[in-house]
């Protein structure tokens, strides 16, 4: 922590580059799924392989969330954080590089390794020197970062078809990722220099607190509201593709549509934070926006051929809006566990949730492909956001203010 109270101009530049690292994972997460429709008559895919690769990134991505957390106590943040780097620096170059199905998936596994790390390590980095009372905004800007690298993905792989195409696209993004990495060996900073690191406290382990963890029956319903609202997230990655074969729009008519979805999810953050916070509350406004997010989607999917773009753009808007909900796991998880479970908690809430993604999204393209249509798939969804809004209502402690009863 900043013992003076305030933020230093040096924290703020590491705020900075941390965000320009996330924007470019967040836009490299996200570029399959916007390019779902182009990979799939380039490569002549089935839409359960589109599915395959989309979901490719989250596996290592998933699987790496507590080791990332053991990383970061092991190595320090800014060192975890560089050496994963490389992971993506590679995975980005190879996709550019890629021409079959096999090479695209092992470049996005990759890629997926290497951003595994990154989010809760530049957590730990921020904490560290931001002031308390500073401390939730700056996270909350992080987290807002994402909404800007998915709108870049969506309505930016659109535009490159107009131009160079989008291989030259990721070349760039290679390059960028470069210059970011250098930018981020001479600027991060594990903590000012007149503080020492906080160790663990000696009479506990990492092992010892992933059993803590895992024996806490309060974080089960973390876990599988988590696995739940990563369904909305399949809804997003499929999007496009949905608009192009249901609706006839063009390709860039679905990118914008999906880049005004995931736009609005930066004042989401923002917003449903400061709510939370002024109302004391993090369960009602939980149901509120998870009940929201399925009442949209279910009005989005009915909506009908012909409907003006703008329509659809707008109800996306709303469903971004309430999917921003995930801010408030990142809130109540560290009310719930004691501090020195802290870490393993959120390590295994986002690891549950992306390996959900993993394995939903490939289901969804399989589903479609089996039935000829997207009404199974699309209905798995609709019941996911009940169930998701109903395990909140029913289990979900509320966590304002803390109840680390142990």
């Amino acid at each position: 922590m900043n013992p003076l109270g305030r933020i230093s101009r040096y924290g703020v530049a590491i705020l900075a580059i941390t965000c320009v690292t996330y924007f470019i994972e967040n836009l490299l997460r996200t570029a399959p799924s916007a390019l779902t429709p182009i990979l799939i008559e380039e490569l002549s895919l089935t839409y359960g392989m589109a599915g395959a690769l989309i979901s490719s990134y989250f596996l290592l991505y998933a699987l790496m969330q507590v080791p990332s957390g053991v990383l970061s106590d092991a190595l320090g943040p800014r060192r975890t954080i560089l050496s994963f780097t490389v992971f993506t620096v590679v995975g980005v170059f190879l996709f550019y590089l890629g021409r079959r199905l096999e090479v695209l998936m092992v470049a996005q596994l990759l890629i997926g390794l290497g951003s595994s790390v990154f989010y809760i390590n530049a957590v730990n980095i921020i904490s560290n020197w931001f002031p308390p009372e500073r401390r939730a905004s700056a996270i909350g800007v992080l987290s807002a970062t994402s909404g800007l690298g998915n709108f870049a993905a969506y309505i930016g792989f659109p535009l490159s078809e107009r131009f160079a195409g989008w291989r030259t696209a990721y070349l760039y993004l290679g390059l960028l990722l470069v210059a970011n990495f250098a930018a981020n060996f001479f600027i991060l900073r594990d903590r000012p220099r007149s503080e020492d690191p906080q160790p663990m406290p000696r009479d506990s382990t990492i092992g010892s607190s992933l059993v803590g963890v895992l024996r806490d029956r309060r974080m089960y319903p973390f876990f599988i509201g988590y696995i739940l609202d990563s369904f909305s997230w399949v809804f997003l990655s499929w999007l496009p593709q949905f608009l192009t074969d249901t609706r006839g729009f063009s390709y860039m008519d679905v990118g914008l549509i999906s880049s005004v979805g995931t736009v609005a999810g930066i004042p989401g953050c923002v917003i449903i934070g400061l709510l939370s916070d002024r109302l004391r509350r993090r369960k009602l406004p939980l149901i509120a926006f998870s009940a929201a997010y399925t009442c949209l989607l279910a009005a989005f999917l009915v909506l009908p051929g012909g409907t003006p773009a703008v329509v659809f753009a707008a109800v996306a808007a709303a469903i971004g809006f309430s999917l921003s909900l995930w801010v408030l796991f990142f809130s109540m998880v560290p009310e719930t566990l004691p501090p020195e479970r802290v870490g393993i908690g959120l390590g295994l809430v986002n690891g549950v949730g992306n390996l959900g993604f993993a394995l939903i999204a490939p289901t969804y393209g399989s589903m479609v492909d089996a039935s000829g249509g997207y009404a199974l798939s699309n209905g798995m969804l609709l019941a996911g956001g009940l169930l998701m809004t109903l395990v909140f209502i029913l289990f979900i402690p509320e966590t304002y203010g803390g109840v680390r009863e142990t």
